[in-house]
């Protein structure tokens, strides 16, 4: 083996060099696509910031309780006075702890922009003018339960908490009873209990409906048994608080995981703290629970001064339709889903107090694989068929085109039809997700069957790590776009008109040349993004006509205008500068040159 080395001029030193950086290279593209620990992230973040420090920087926003880093990378080129006056973006993720492909997203998003800065012309404009704020894991505690050796989903941190008002703290949590290292589900077979075997895949449970005659037969509970015998099962685990229910908005006391008050743990006042001092923020995307972009939320007139708003602005839906529109589109699905809301949510809070376009989703869910599935096999279909024009297959009696033949006095059954869907698309694509039910003796129910199986922690939030990549290259596509529909002012048109004795009269048309407008109609409602103003940096004895300062009213997008006209006078000058200062829409500087007629 030596000597063929040799013979073709490779020494043995070099070889084993070679096969090193070959295998080095194989981990590395093996763990681009799995799912980082806190401390992997920081370490990549921190190697991409050292290579890139003219256009990345990263901080510690907070310190979790579990001693770890909450990350904040701030991307943008420039001095920092004039990053913190551009129009920024903030995305936030993992802000639900069981939310591992959002921190992907935002981790390869970041990726993405630094390695396009120089030799994609659209991404290096955008951070040329453009600040963008990425908190890839806000709740980094939660998160490593999926790193540890016995895995269990927890949206929540590790601050101890009485749940059950027992006057104990995390005294009742699940244990992994099968010794499988994953903390399941456990279905009991009680007459007492509210569910019923789903009779189209016994896998599933449904509700029993009192309605239809059925009668409860299994309860569903969390794996564990009930260490303080008050006959219910781990209704006080380890942790803690949901970020994600800790903000001001619809804010709900003494819920579960809502914390003590709003934001009261250090990561969601460390959050709150940074949006203050950073008022140039205008679009906010967050991953979590709460959604608005898979289905357009509901809209309303404001009410009258003294009432708070508690829907979208009428004035604002459009906005938040559009942006759905684009993120649905970009993901490959052809119609809105179900979306939530949760009382306290960060992105509730960002629109509804700080008056900001603020939007939320899900990076990844079982029922957006199934819809993204659907829209291609429909597609595909389309492409397949290949019917005469015109022509028409013969319908069965009493059958619509399209519609299953269902009899007059029986309505088909759809309650648990999704979640057969989904199950369906596991067992296509990721069948381990799902574990079969497996009888155990329970301590707790001796003479009961009890079964454990079901989803897998995580399985629900996360998509598995094959599909990883797929996931990323859609959500980080939309993260460019959103960014770049970011309000910009610009000026149109500026001149002088001398109409004699050092008397001018300046006319100034200002633009917006982005998309969103200059504020959200809520936004001045809450009065929390300042007007735009226009100054012309002259003493006020100046003006004839008009003032030093003029506050500009709100300027749509896509090329929305406003004039302004002033009559001064200025003897002994030969221009005049100006300003434009805009909160969300950014800050420019120029001069109109003054020349008296001949």
């Amino acid at each position: 083996m030596l000597w063929n080395l040799f013979r073709w001029g490779i020494r043995p030193i070099w070889f084993f060099l070679t096969v090193v950086m070959l295998v080095m290279m194989s981990i590395t593209m093996t763990r681009a696509a799995e799912y980082r620990s806190n401390r992997s992230l920081g370490r990549r973040l921190m190697s991409l910031a050292e290579q890139n420090p003219d256009v990345m920087r990263v901080t510690d926003l907070a310190r979790s309780l579990g001693k770890r880093k909450v990350w904040l990378v701030e991307i943008g080129k420039g001095a920092e006075q004039d990053r913190l006056t551009r129009p920024a973006m903030l995305l936030v993720a993992g802000i639900e702890g069981n939310d591992l492909i959002g921190s992907s997203v935002a981790a390869a998003w970041i990726e993405r922009l630094i390695e396009q800065y120089g030799n994609d012309d659209e991404v290096t404009k955008l951070l040329e003018t453009t600040t963008l704020y990425i908190v890839p894991r806000l709740n980094p505690d939660a998160a490593e339960h999926f790193f540890a050796e016995s895995k269990r989903e927890v949206s929540v941190n590790n601050k101890p908490v009485d749940d059950d008002h027992d006057g104990l703290v995390d005294e009742d949590g699940p244990e992994d009873l099968n010794g499988d290292g994953l903390i399941s589900w456990m279905r009991i077979e009680d007459p007492e209990g509210g569910y019923i075997l789903d009779p189209k895949d016994n896998r599933l449970l449904m509700k029993a409906d009192h309605l239809k005659g059925e009668v409860g037969a299994w309860r569903y509970l969390l794996e564990g048994i009930d260490n303080d015998h008050d006959e219910r099962w781990n209704e006080d685990g380890p942790g803690g608080v949901n970020f994600n229910r800790n903000f001001p908005h619809d804010y709900k006391f003494f819920a579960p995981d809502a914390g003590i008050h709003q934001v009261s743990e250090a990561e969601t006042r460390a959050l709150a703290d940074f949006i203050v001092e950073h008022p140039n923020i205008g679009v906010i995307v967050t991953y979590g629970v709460a959604d608005n972009l898979l289905k357009t939320p509901k809209s309303a007139r404001p009410p009258g001064s003294h009432n708070p708003l508690t829907a979208i602005d009428e004035d604002d839906v459009g906005y938040f339709k559009v942006m759905g529109e684009l993120y649905r589109k970009t993901l490959g699905i052809d119609k809105e889903l179900e979306g939530v809301s949760e009382p306290g949510t960060f992105s509730d809070w960002m629109y509804y107090h700080r008056g900001r376009l603020s939007l939320a989703a899900k990076a990844w869910s079982p029922e957006m694989a199934v819809a993204m599935l659907e829209a291609t096999e429909k597609e595909d279909k389309k492409t397949e068929e290949k019917v005469d024009e015109g022509e028409e297959k013969p319908s069965e009696p009493g059958r619509e085109k399209g519609k299953k033949r269902v009899g007059k006095d029986k309505e088909e059954d759809k309650r648990n039809e999704q979640e057969r869907k989904e199950l369906k698309w596991f067992d296509e694509h990721w069948p381990e997700a799902f574990i079969e039910w497996q009888p155990v003796k329970h301590p707790d129910f001796s003479k009961q069957q009890v079964e454990i199986g079901g989803y897998r922690p995580f399985v629900l939030t996360n998509p598995p790590v094959a599909m990883v990549e797929q996931v990323v290259a859609k959500q980080t596509d939309f993260l460019t776009r959103a960014a770049q529909r970011l309000p910009r002012i610009g000026v149109r048109k500026i001149e002088a008109r001398h109409l004699g004795r050092s008397v001018y009269e300046v006319e100034v048309q200002i633009e917006n040349t982005g998309f969103l407008p200059t504020v959200l109609s809520h936004g001045q409602r809450t009065r929390e993004v300042h007007p735009t103003r226009l100054v012309l940096k002259l003493d006020d004895e100046c003006f004839l006509s008009g003032s030093r300062i003029t506050t500009l009213p709100t300027i749509r997008g896509s090329g929305g205008m406003i004039e302004q006209r002033f009559v001064v006078r200025a003897p002994g000058r030969d221009r005049i500068d100006f300003e434009v200062v805009s909160m969300l829409a950014g800050h420019l500087e120029g001069t109109v040159k003054l020349s008296e007629a001949e």
